[in-house]
């Protein structure tokens, strides 16, 4: 699975303060999409900055300072992996019932012109 595959490459600290401010609700986290190949979303700090993740099998891409100067999985993107695990995708529930079409009330002597 894609999200373990990111979370086995990250530091243990990080993965720590991670775990730590997501389970305190310190980030938000939307997911954008999803595929069997790459997870994008944006995950939002308590200090109000917005950084954009996307995971994939080969690596991960953040644009917090700290993935880009380190080169290393950051906890933005560990965020978003356990997002993602503990947020099974929904899957669409199709609406059963048939759809109405009739015409309830018309005004007699009404038509459209043709």
């Amino acid at each position: 699975m894609l999200t373990q595959t990111v979370l086995a490459t990250v530091e243990p600290g990080r993965l720590q303060k991670a775990v730590d401010g997501y389970t305190a609700g310190a980030y938000a986290v939307a997911l954008v999409s999803r595929t069997e190949e790459e997870i994008c979303g944006l995950v939002g700090t308590g200090e109000g900055a917005r950084y954009e993740v996307v995971l994939t099998p080969a690596r991960s891409y953040c644009g917090c300072p700290d993935a880009q100067f380190r080169h290393a999985t950051c906890k933005h993107a560990v965020v978003l992996a356990l997002h993602v695990i503990r947020t099974p995708q929904a899957e669409a529930v199709e609406d059963e019932r048939p759809v109405n079409l009739k015409l309830g009330k018309a005004r007699t002597g009404f038509a459209f012109a043709a």
